[in-house]
């Protein structure tokens, strides 16, 4: 049932700050980098979520 809750609060938190990030990540006077580095930023997170998964399942 714990892993419903947490479902459940990212959705919650997407339905939130996508619209919000989508904005700040699309405006015309942006740097031509800002696309790039959300991406490092999220590849960076799950990286991170993976080694602490691995360290419990081992």
């Amino acid at each position: 049932m714990f892993l419903h809750r947490t479902a459940l609060l990212m959705i919650v938190g997407f339905y939130l700050l996508v619209p919000l990030l989508l904005d700040w990540w699309l405006q015309p006077a942006a740097s031509w980098y800002r696309p790039f580095l959300i991406w490092l930023v999220l590849i960076g997170i799950a990286w991170l979520i993976d080694l602490q998964r691995g360290r419990r399942d081992a």
